[in-house]
């Protein structure tokens, strides 16, 4: 089981305008993409921010997953199905592949990516640290049903000092959680025993 350190990290609930701040970041809206793209741009440029990167690097895998993806644009578009052909900016903005060029337009990035569906966060981690090498990763957990959903992490390969201790996702929001291992079977967390949570 691969270890990782948390370099930058944007757990938690999505600010209600977070489209006019991701707006404000990029001197404009972008372009022909969809809420739920922009909504994985706004959460990865919060966590390259926090991890002190301008650009993510090429070596870097860089792993998108979900529960819906664009499920929103899609029912939108089936709807305007119906009436006759959907328009297609529409059309576009409900496939999930859209995600990966945008984010690597806007990151700079021309490495590895995927995306995945799963409503296990553990397995999102465990897949792609299978995959990524001394870059490490950037993963992604994008969703946007109410309320919206942004969790990204910035993780480097580490060498744990600590023994691992399941726990929930949200103990990645944590700032004394700098560790973090998965396997097939749950989330871990590696704890300073001379740190105390919050």
């Amino acid at each position: 089981m691969k270890t990782w350190f948390i370099q930058g990290r944007r757990v938690g609930p999505v600010p209600h305008d977070w489209r006019a701040q991701l707006a404000e970041r990029l001197g404009e809206r972008p372009r022909r993409l969809g809420a739920w793209v922009e909504l994985a741009l706004f959460g990865a440029l919060e966590c390259l921010d926090a991890a002190g990167e301008k650009a993510l690097d090429d070596s870097v895998l860089l792993s998108v997953s979900s529960v819906h993806g664009p499920d929103i644009a899609l029912r939108k578009s089936l709807d305007e199905a119906r009436e006759g052909p959907p328009l297609p900016i529409g059309f576009l903005n409900s496939q999930p592949g859209q995600v990966l060029p945008a984010l690597a337009r806007y990151l700079r990035w021309r490495g590895d990516g995927r995306c995945l569906t799963t409503r296990h966060e553990h397995t999102a981690l465990w897949l792609a640290g299978l995959r990524a090498g001394p870059g490490g990763l950037l993963l992604g957990w994008v969703d946007e049903d109410t309320p919206g959903r942004s969790d990204w992490l910035r993780l480097l390969p580490a060498v744990p000092s600590s023994p691992a201790k399941a726990a929930p996702f949200k103990a990645l929001s944590i700032p004394s959680v700098t560790l973090v291992s998965a396997d097939a079977d749950a989330l871990y967390i590696h704890h300073d025993e001379n740190t105390q949570d919050e």
